[in-house]
């Protein structure tokens, strides 16, 4: 989920588990050019816990904006590798890659990976305690 969103883009994105970002992440991970291109920089361990000027351009491109990227590469440390190590080895397996979201009720954001068949799906999992509204904006706290 976005930093900030629009009531009716949270209950969008509450029914379906997709927001821009999720699109955008997917729209990237699965560009076979863009897996062979980028697969030696994103080996390298804790290659996202600061963003490269490549990535966030390639991320730019798949449709995310710049305060989405921020808050992308605001998520903990932990969960970014996490993540990282999944899409490596997707893309040295072959996997398709599937990002989602979901609000739970746990205290920090966590990122839950899911093997299904010949992919794996991600999903962001943002705490419910974390969300807020204001001025007809969901917000949602990092």
């Amino acid at each position: 989920m976005p930093p900030y969103s629009k009531i009716q883009t949270f209950v969008d994105a509450l029914k379906t588990g997709e927001t821009n970002i999720t699109r955008s992440i997917d729209k990237l991970a699965n560009d076979g050019d863009k897996r062979a291109k980028y697969l030696t920089s994103i080996q390298k361990r804790n290659a996202f816990d600061s963003f490269p000027t490549w990535l966030r351009r390639e991320l730019r491109v798949a449709g995310m904006r710049k305060a989405e990227i921020d808050h992308v590469e605001r998520w903990p440390k932990k969960e970014k590798e996490s993540v990282r190590v999944e899409i490596v080895a997707a893309i040295e397996k072959k996997r398709k890659l599937h990002f989602g979201w979901e609000i739970y009720d746990g205290r920090r954001p966590v990122s839950d990976i899911r093997h299904e068949g010949r992919s794996t799906r991600i999903v962001f999992r943002s705490p419910r305690s974390g969300l807020y509204v204001e001025r007809n904006l969901v917000y949602v706290k990092e």
